[in-house]
């Protein structure tokens, strides 16, 4: 009889990439200045922007969590913060990163991805230039 993975064994597995980044809901852009939000997040290290299938948008930094080990576990466990508490053993089948589907509908690493994406949907993002 196999023996039932853990969520710690998965965690293993991946590398504990949700330790490894932060993302926070951002408004769905609707105008040029939105766009140019978005664009200036893009131009830093590190930050992207993704739209889930649900069609929500996020801003995601991707920073590693101080108290992840380098085996990819918590060193903290006994007194992480609830919202990891809340990521249990249930998680392993709701985990983002488990299964074949993304929980990405669009993801954005760079100011150029997502201009070429905004020219694609036919988007009009850009300021028209100051003459001078």
């Amino acid at each position: 009889m196999a023996k039932k993975k853990t969520l710690s064994d998965h965690c293993t597995e991946c590398g504990a990439r949700c330790c490894r980044y932060v993302a926070t809901e951002v408004d769905k852009p609707t105008n040029k200045r939105d766009f140019d939000n978005l664009r200036w997040y893009l131009l830093h290290e590190n930050v992207h922007v993704f739209i889930t299938p649900e069609n929500d948008w996020y801003l995601e930094f991707e920073t590693p969590c101080s108290a992840l080990g380098d085996c990819g576990k918590c060193l903290n466990y006994m007194t992480r913060p609830r919202i990891c508490r809340e990521h249990g053993e249930e998680a392993v089948t709701e985990c983002e990163f488990l299964g074949e589907k993304s929980p990405y509908k669009q993801r954005f690493s760079t100011a150029g991805e997502f201009e070429r994406w905004l020219d694609k949907k036919k988007i009009d993002w850009r300021w028209k230039r100051l003459k001078g």
